[in-house]
C-alpha cells in the first residue's frame, strides 16, 4: 500500500486522473506527476482544439438521481457543494490568476435542473426507485413529478420565492410521444462546463505541486517498465514516446477509453465504447431559439433513459445551448466499438478512433444519425430548418456493471493501480472522486471498496455488452458511416420512412419499453 513518501505517476489528464491527483497533494503526497498525450496547458480541454478524451468535451450531465444505487447518490451530492465553491472561487479570482480558458464570469456547473421523460401515465421503475432513495435520503425537496399536483405546487412555490422560469423548463419536452407523458424535474440537477471544470482541476493540483508533463511525445505513454518476480511482476515507472524512462513507486492508469489498451489485464472487465453525440448550431439572427434554449430558460434533458430501452432506440440526452448557440444532444441507446489488433499483445480489442487519431472518424454511424434525427423532428421541430452541424464519438470506457474499476491490478506487487471504467457518468464525481481513489491506494476500506474492486465478468452471464465481443452488430468495421448529408432533413430522409412516420412508429415502441419498465 502507498504512503505519502511513495512517488506517483498518474496516466492520463481527465477527471479520474485530475481528481486522484488533487486528492493525493491534500493527503501530503509531494513527488506526483500526471502524464498526458494532450497539450492541455495550450488547448485548456477544449474538444474544438484537438482535444478526444471524454472528459474534454462541452458539457456533462450532473445529477444525483440513481435509482437504487444510493452510493452513487450520495457520492454525487457529497460534491455539490464543492462545485459551487469552485463557481464562487472563480468568480472572485483576477482574471490574470485565471488559467487560460477561464475567466471571472465562467461557472464549472450550472444548476438549470434535470428533466427525464420516461413514462406515460407512470413512472419508470427507474424514477420510483431514484425518489424513493431520495426521500430515505431527506432529498426529495428537489425533485417533483410533472403528473402530481402537490409536487408542482411545491415547484411553483418555489418560483415564487426565488423566479427561475421553472414553467418553461417543465414543458421543454410537451411534445415527447404525442404529449402527457410522465417523469420529473429535479431542480438541484444541472450540467458542467467539463472543458472549464478541467482546466481548474488542473490548476488547483498545479497550485498544490502535482506536476504535469502533457504534449504528445514528452507526455504520451508507450509502455510500463516491468521487471519478473518470483511471484508478481513489479512496476518502476513508465517509459513516453520520446524514449524518455519515468521511474515511479505506482503508476495509476486514468487513461479513459485508452485504459484497455494500457493494461491488457482488463480485458474482461473493461470495454471501451462511444456514445453518439451531435451538435446544432443557432444563427444568431434566430434570437427566438437563442432565448427559447438559453441554460436560464431550458433545462438539461433526458428521453427514453435509464429504463429498459431497444437496442436501437432510446437513450438519448440533450443541454441547452452553449454561449457559442451550440445545442449539443446525445444518444447511448447504443454504443460502438472500434475493435484493432493491439501492435504489442496481438489481441482484438476496441480503442478509440476521433477526429485527432491517426485513423479519421469524421462522423457517425447512420444509426445513430437516424435515430436522433427522428427524436429531433418530435421534440425540436424548429431546429429541423437548421440541420446538425458537427458530430463527435465520445469515448467512455464501460464496466461489466457500470460501476468504477478502482483497485490495483492483480498479478503485480502493489506497483500498479487501475483508476477506470467511467460507464459514462463518471464526470459530475470530479471533486471527490479522487478521495476513495486514494483510500483504495492505502488500503483504507470505504463504502466504496467493494463496488470498485477488481471483478471479472461471469461466462454466461450479461456483462454491459462485454460479453457481445467484437461480432455484436456494434463494431464500426461492419456499419454504414453516415455523410454530411445525413445531417440534413431532406424530401428524401421523408420519402425514406425517416420522418413523421418513423417518429409516430418509434413513438410507439418507446411507449411501450417505458410502459413495461
Amino acid at each position: 500500500m502507498t504512503s505519502n513518501s511513495d512517488k506517483i505517476a498518474i496516466v492520463g489528464a481527465g477527471v479520474f486522473g485530475l481528481s486522484t491527483a488533487l486528492h493525493l497533494s491534500k493527503r501530503g503526497y509531494k513527488d506526483v506527476t500526471v502524464y498526458d498525450y494532450q497539450p492541455y496547458h495550450e488547448n485548456a480541454y477544449n474538444p474544438s482544439e484537438g482535444c478526444d478524451s471524454a472528459s474534454a468535451d462541452v458539457n456533462k450531465v450532473y445529477r444525483c438521481s440513481y435509482g437504487n444505487e444510493t452510493e452513487y447518490q450520495d457520492l454525487a451530492f457529497s460534491g455539490r457543494d464543492i462545485w459551487l465553491d469552485w463557481n464562487k472561487q472563480i468568480a472572485n479570482s483576477a482574471p490574470e490568476d485565471l488559467p487560460k480558458g477561464l475567466t471571472p464570469q465562467d461557472q464549472l456547473l450550472v444548476s438549470n435542473g434535470f428533466l427525464r421523460i420516461a413514462g406515460s401515465g407512470e413512472l419508470s421503475d427507474f424514477d420510483r426507485e431514484s425518489l424513493a432513495a431520495l426521500d430515505k435520503a431527506g432529498l426529495r425537496d428537489h425533485q417533483h413529478v410533472l403528473l402530481d399536483e402537490a409536487d408542482m405546487q411545491r415547484l411553483w412555490d418555489k418560483e415564487a420565492k426565488e423566479p427561475s422560469h421553472w414553467k418553461e423548463k417543465v414543458h421543454a419536452l410537451d411534445k415527447a410521444g404525442g404529449g402527457g407523458l410522465n417523469g420529473f424535474i429535479d431542480t438541484s440537477a444541472g450540467f458542467t462546463y467539463a472543458d472549464k471544470a478541467c482546466t481548474w482541476a488542473r490548476h488547483l493540483a498545479e497550485k498544490e505541486g502535482v506536476k504535469f508533463v502533457l504534449g504528445p511525445e514528452v507526455g504520451k505513454f508507450d509502455e510500463l517498465l516491468v521487471e519478473e518476480g518470483q511471484d508478481a511482476k513489479k512496476v518502476t515507472g513508465l517509459k513516453t514516446v520520446d524514449g524518455k524512462e519515468h521511474s515511479a513507486d505506482v503508476v495509476i492508469v486514468a487513461g479513459g477509453g485508452w485504459t484497455p489498451s494500457i493494461i491488457p489485464e482488463v480485458e474482461n472487465l473493461l470495454e471501451t465504447t462511444a456514445g453518439s453525440v451531435v451538435t446544432i448550431s443557432l444563427p444568431k439572427e434566430r434570437t427566438d431559439l437563442w432565448d427559447k434554449f438559453s441554460p436560464e430558460k431550458f433545462p438539461v434533458w433526458a428521453y427514453g433513459w435509464m429504463g429498459k430501452s431497444s437496442p436501437e432506440f432510446g437513450g438519448f440526452y440533450g443541454f441547452p445551448r452553449t454561449s457559442e448557440g451550440k445545442i449539443k444532444i446525445g444518444y447511448r441507446g447504443r454504443k460502438w466499438t472500434n475493435f484493432q489488433t493491439h501492435p504489442k499483445t496481438g489481441k482484438r480489442l476496441s480503442i478509440p478512433v476521433t477526429k485527432y487519431t491517426e485513423t479519421k472518424a469524421n462522423n457517425l454511424p447512420k444509426k445513430a444519425i437516424d435515430n436522433i434525427k427522428i427524436v429531433i423532428e418530435q421534440l425540436f421541430p424548429e431546429l429541423k430548418d437548421i440541420g446538425i452541424t458537427d458530430t463527435r464519438m465520445c469515448w467512455y470506457t464501460d464496466s461489466i456493471d457500470n460501476s468504477f474499476v478502482i483497485d490495483y491490478v492483480p498479478g503485480y506487487s502493489k506497483g500498479l493501480f487501475v483508476a477506470s471504467g467511467g460507464s459514462g457518468h463518471g464526470f459530475k464525481f470530479l471533486p471527490v472522486l479522487g478521495e476513495h481513489v486514494v483510500n483504495a491506494l492505502e488500503g483504507k476500506k470505504d463504502q466504496f471498496t467493494e463496488m470498485w474492486k477488481w471483478r471479472a465478468s461471469v461466462p454466461g452471464k450479461p456483462a454491459n455488452g462485454i460479453e457481445e465481443g467484437e461480432k455484436s452488430g456494434r463494431n464500426l468495421a461492419d456499419l454504414i458511416i453516415a455523410d454530411e448529408k445525413d445531417w440534413l432533413w431532406t424530401k428524401e430522409h421523408i420519402l425514406n420512412g425517416e420522418g413523421s412516420s418513423c417518429v409516430e412508429k418509434l413513438s410507439s415502441d418507446i411507449q411501450k419499453v417505458v410502459v413495461s419498465a
